[in-house]
């Protein structure tokens, strides 16, 4: 008699575990279809959680048959699990640890980052000097350093090629003209040297989100040599209390694995009437980039010439992309 009151009291166990693995497994079944999983998981990792959750779902199953076996009274033979705490109070807080965080999935509404998240990690609008994930398994850390007085305006050069002009400024185009002016310095910024000869040649330089990074990354690394170049971007606005009526910060999120490392990116902003966009608004912005500072850092700014509203796009985070220059020449 005691061994099948044990039996049962372990089947209740096998009951709540099989609950707490198909909660999880419907909550990412739930994600994946109403496309909220990307405000949680990089892409290149969902093919992993959506293995995770059949996998979660196969456990589950298993467990409720050893519950249901448990409860009449012929529990699974096995030596391969430790057996179930007395303690109420321990099992209360050993379960709850999974229960909260489900709980808090279903009931929390599915939202992408804001403004909000932006004030406690801190933007930045220094893309090149930051830390960029770059490498053939994706799990390399690529850090990119400051442009060197190497990087600084070069004088303009005498040349039969084709010229562009940006602003008031003649921009030679050769090829052994663009190696000079984009110097990589060193191994990490050899890529970032390719995409800036390419963004120069350009009439506009649209930083599209697929290659959002990598983009800032090359003006921010060669910015004298883009001064006067008409650029367009999109993000959203974010803005702080001792920034002028005058400036706000279009940005992106940039997330490498999951939502907890993301990363909050843009460039300043400068507009007569900034004041009249409010937080987290969406806009796309289109002007021409300039030198600018800000809290005693060197930057580029963008001088607009127009901002219009747009919608929040699907996918409204960035993420490095492993093949920057593939994907500018398409």
């Amino acid at each position: 008699m005691n061994t099948i009151r044990t039996a049962r009291a372990m089947s209740y166990h096998y009951f709540f575990r099989t609950l707490i693995l198909l909660g999880f497994s419907s909550y990412i079944v739930i994600l994946t279809k109403s496309d909220a999983l990307q405000y949680y998981i990089a892409p290149r990792m969902m093919i992993y959680v959506k293995v995770a959750s059949v996998a979660l779902y196969i456990i589950a199953c298993f467990q409720g048959y050893m519950a249901l076996r448990a409860y009449w009274g012929k529990p699974v033979a096995c030596d391969c699990e430790q057996p179930a705490s007395r303690s109420a109070i321990r099992n209360t807080v050993a379960y709850g640890l999974l229960v909260l965080p489900l709980l808090a999935g279903f009931l929390l509404p599915d939202t992408a980052l804001s403004s909000a998240m932006v004030a406690a990690k801190g933007m930045n609008l220094s893309a090149a000097k930051s830390s960029l994930a770059k490498s053939a398994d994706a799990s390399k850390e690529l850090a990119v350093s400051q442009p060197t007085p190497s990087n600084a305006p070069a004088a303009p050069l005498a040349s039969s090629e084709t010229t562009l002009t940006t602003g008031a400024t003649s921009q030679a185009t050769s090829e052994a003209e663009l190696k000079a002016l984009f110097h990589a310095d060193n191994e990490w910024d050899e890529d970032f040297s390719k995409i800036g000869m390419i963004l120069y040649k350009k009439d506009t330089i649209v930083v599209k989100p697929e290659i959002y990074m990598e983009i800032l990354s090359s003006i921010d690394l060669f910015k004298n040599n883009f001064i006067g170049k008409k650029i367009e971007l999109t993000g959203f606005v974010y803005r702080e209390e001792n920034m002028t009526n005058s400036q706000f910060v279009v940005g992106r999120f940039a997330v490498s694995c999951c939502s907890a490392d993301a990363t909050p990116y843009g460039v300043m902003i400068e507009f007569p009437t900034a004041q009249n966009y409010p937080k987290d608004m969406w806009v796309k912005v289109t002007g021409t980039i300039q030198n600018g500072s800000y809290n005693g850092n060197d930057i580029f700014t963008i001088q607009a010439t127009q901002i219009a509203k747009i919608e929040k796009p699907e996918s409204p985070y960035v993420y490095p992309n492993f093949e920057p220059l593939k994907e500018l020449k398409e």
